[in-house]
């Protein structure tokens, strides 16, 4: 009787696992195929490794499938990040410089490519379910490639809307983004990721 007991009971957690693993692909492809382009505010903090705020900042962004995005600090400094799909400007006001470079497979294993890849999510990133917490459903991304800039992502959803990110560095420190005034169905039209260069800013173009 007790090892009937033992076997139902392993085959209840064994099941229960695999049950949450099925969800939280769902609740992330549900949202996915759902997303063709999204806009709205956040807050950004760096956390050392001793849960101490480096830095924190605020800002707008918007996205666009497939590959475009516009990712904007506004506090405390001004930084601007713009793809086209096929290039990446970087636009940092107090230098009066802009990067130019290459979209290249490596934003296949980036953060920004959860929302605005056309490549099926699990071919990129191990799915897992993460316990509820701050009254949200959690989902961490761990990349499948090896040389990735990060150890995994944890997606907070709160109501089937995306509310919080945290972003674990192979440095040891967190990346937090708590997401705000996100709007999912008002249009964004592709030219708004043309970024054009601002006149007297040092252009640096990576080949």
């Amino acid at each position: 009787m007790r090892l009937k007991t033992l076997f139902l009971f392993t085959l209840f957690i064994f099941s229960s696992a695999v049950y949450a693993e099925v969800s939280a692909k769902q609740t992330l492809q549900s949202f996915l195929s759902k997303l063709n382009q999204m806009s709205g505010e956040f807050t950004q903090l760096i956390v050392s490794e001793q849960g101490k705020t480096i830095r924190s900042a605020t800002g707008i962004f918007k996205i666009k499938k497939p590959g475009m995005f516009d990712w904007q600090y506004k506090e405390p400094y001004s930084q601007q990040i713009v793809s086209n799909g096929q290039k990446i400007w970087i636009h940092d006001e107090d230098l009066e410089q802009v990067s130019i470079r290459q979209v290249s497979e490596s934003l296949n294993s980036s953060p920004l490519s959860i929302f605005v890849s056309d490549s099926p999510i699990e071919n990129i990133f191990v799915i897992e379910s993460q316990p509820f917490s701050d009254d949200a459903d959690w989902i961490r991304l761990t990349p499948k490639e090896e040389n990735s800039s990060f150890q995994y992502i944890d997606i907070g959803f709160k109501n089937n809307k995306l509310y919080k990110m945290a972003l674990q560095d192979n440095f040891g420190q967190t990346t937090r983004l708590l997401f705000t005034q996100i709007a999912q169905h008002s249009p964004i039209n592709a030219a708004d990721f043309e970024f054009i260069v601002p006149e007297g800013a040092d252009v640096f173009e990576e080949q």
